[in-house]
């Protein structure tokens, strides 16, 4: 289970800056089936609503907002709107649907308060396309500088299986690799700029949190630029280092650590407790078909100088991309 962090940054910016009252609804913490949440809009009947698609969920959210019975503009947004949206445009709703393309916490209050100052780049009937890239007055430039509040995400602890209570964070925007399954690869998201946050903005969310968690021992870190280079293991350890009562685990990219293999160790300081890396196929000639930089040398390496400096590893595999064999696999 992950919190739904994008949504609590919408929600902040719909009411801190434009005073809009609003709610999260966690659909998966809360185990809503689709008639639930159908039920639910139509009985509370709010003026907008607004909804993250997956390709996992994308059936599930296109009957929500086909069959809503009452008044209500919706907003689609997610990582996957960028490749499906064309998809989203045939669909047969009978509310305003606006699908952002992007980052929508500055972006959706405008819309909603009928101040949005950026045309649509397309619209199909009801159905309004924008795309906050870094050309969209609406591009959050400086993410050291959003605010997130963290009461609209009221379920969001979890126990993880250190038996830790643990929350998560997102230091970074945007990636630098450019892996052939993913949304939010380089080559699809030109328009977009790498962005990450400074250690001092870090520093202080994880203050706010344990201010308003004390009870907290996990921080969960959920991209892969936070350890993107050797630069950025000290900064890790600088920033756990405050905070003595916490561990921490992450993503990281093979080819980040391959090149710093020697400053693996010093995670321990910062008391690291878990790893999390993409190494989807041991497979080089599908690894070469998914632009998965970074050899199975390197994965054995890298693994290897994690485990022997006593910090676990996770590793993401995927089996089934087109013209895997099962030699592949093996």
């Amino acid at each position: 289970y992950l919190s739904p962090l994008g949504l609590g940054y919408i929600a902040t910016y719909l009411e801190k800056i434009n005073d809009i009252d609003v709610e999260i609804v966690d659909c998966v913490k809360e185990r809503k089936s689709v008639s639930d949440i159908i039920s639910y809009i139509n009985r509370t009947k709010p003026d907008f609503m607004g909804i993250n698609i997956f390709t996992q969920n994308f059936d599930m959210v296109k009957y929500v907002v086909e069959n809503i019975n009452i008044e209500c503009n919706c907003f689609i947004g997610g990582q996957a709107v960028k490749s499906i949206y064309q998809e989203i445009l045939k669909w047969k709703v009978k509310n305003k649907l606006y699908i952002i393309i992007g980052e929508g916490e500055f972006i959706t209050p405008k819309i909603v308060l009928g101040q949005c100052s950026q045309k649509p780049e397309e619209q199909v009937d009801l159905k309004y396309v924008y795309r906050v890239n870094k050309d969209s007055i609406y591009f959050p430039e400086n993410i050291s500088n959003i605010y997130l509040n963290r009461k609209y995400l009221s379920n969001e602890i979890v126990v993880n299986h250190y038996a830790e209570k643990e929350i998560a964070i997102i230091t970074s925007r945007g990636c630098m690799f450019d892996c052939a399954f993913c949304g939010g690869a380089r080559s699809l998201n030109k328009d977009m700029t790498i962005r990450t946050r400074t250690e001092k903005s870090v520093i202080k969310e994880i203050q706010g949190i344990l201010s308003i968690y004390p009870d907290i021992r996990s921080v969960r870190i959920l991209d892969d630029l936070f350890l993107r280079n050797s630069r950025s293991i000290d900064m890790a350890n600088n920033i756990f280092s405050r905070f003595p009562q916490l561990s921490w685990r992450g993503m990281v990219h093979v080819l980040s650590l391959v090149n710093t293999i020697g400053k693996i160790k010093e995670l321990r300081i910062g008391r690291c407790k878990e790893l999390f890396i993409g190494i989807e196929s041991g497979s080089e000639s599908v690894r070469k078909r998914i632009n998965k930089i970074g050899s199975t040398d390197d994965i054995i390496k890298v693994s290897q100088e994690i485990l022997q400096n006593g910090i676990d590893l996770k590793g993401y595999f995927i089996f089934g991309f087109p013209k895997e064999t099962k030699e592949d696999f093996q």
